[in-house]
């Protein structure tokens, strides 16, 4: 039958003194007594009923059982703080951490974070992503996604609908200038993701291949658009998040018209009863945002 394991207790100062090889160290590091630390591993070595150190005059060396000890009491501390600073910042802590795409953090949300915290009292610890992040698996609590729902064991608030428009410089659209099909044939097209074909979606609709002269693949939104402002191709852009390009004059539109896009934007959750009412605080302020961008 498996010995009962000894109280955990004792592991802070067992893996302290290891640490530090000596008992004062450890005892300054737990702000405790010499004492207390050599009466916590004088139990835990009884318990364990093996020696655990060499005690010598001014070393403190483990044994081959206490080095075997060690490194499980240490795994043992390390997963117990991991989880508590996961359990803590869920449910306790004042910040929400919330992942997005590099272009989302950079052009839309990092400008007017201090707006964001001047009305809700809200701070964001901001993950940048071009890939959709698992909530459940880590210790985010929401993103903000450009997609279309659901996401399995994950809440999700629409914040806006988005459109679609070609985009790319003035420079290259009168280089490259696009009135008719057989324009194509002279563009180069810029991919804003590798896991969705966008330019497929537009041939589908359109009902004719493109046949481009060229085609660039980045795997972010963001490295995207710096393409298309250097004048490299034409882009499908997602508004309202890029309409800031097109009132800079960075970009241009081919036509003034935009095309209803399936996806959407969504503030994306985990279920947490104690965080519920600073999701509803960050969705209303999100709302506000896109409406004026």
């Amino acid at each position: 039958m498996p010995l009962p394991s000894p109280p955990i207790q004792y592991l802070p100062a067992f893996v302290a003194a290891a640490e530090l090889r000596s008992f004062k160290a450890a005892a300054d590091q737990l702000h405790v007594t010499p004492s207390a630390i050599s009466q916590q591993i004088k139990s835990l070595e009884a318990r364990v009923g093996l020696t655990l150190f060499r005690r010598q005059a001014k070393d403190l060396q483990l044994t081959q059982a206490g080095l075997r000890f060690y490194e499980f009491a240490a795994d043992t501390l390390h997963r117990y703080t991991r989880g508590w600073d996961d359990f803590s910042g869920q449910f306790l802590g004042s910040t929400l951490r919330i992942s997005m795409t590099g272009y989302m953090a950079n052009r839309v949300i990092i400008p007017r974070l201090a707006d964001l915290k001047a009305r809700t009292g809200l701070t964001l610890e901001i993950f940048t992503s071009s890939y959709q992040q698992d909530l459940q698996s880590n210790q985010l609590d929401a993103a903000i996604r450009f997609g279309t729902p659901p996401w399995p064991l994950h809440q999700h608030e629409h914040i806006a609908d988005a459109t679609t428009a070609l985009v790319a410089t003035p420079a290259y659209f009168a280089r490259h200038p696009l009135k008719q099909p057989s324009d194509w044939a002279q563009q180069t097209l810029i991919h804003a993701r590798r896991r969705t074909n966008d330019w497929q979606t537009l041939e589908d609709s359109l009902g004719y291949a493109l046949n481009a002269r060229d085609e660039l693949l980045f795997d972010s939104y963001e490295a995207a658009m710096e393409a298309a402002c250097a004048g490299l191709g034409v882009a499908i852009a997602t508004f309202p998040m890029t309409n800031a390009e097109l009132r800079s004059g960075r970009l241009q539109a081919r036509t003034e018209r935009r095309y209803p896009c399936a996806e959407g934007f969504y503030l994306v959750s985990k279920p947490n009863d104690h965080k519920a009412r600073d999701y509803q605080a960050l969705l209303t302020w999100l709302r506000e945002v896109f409406s004026g961008l």
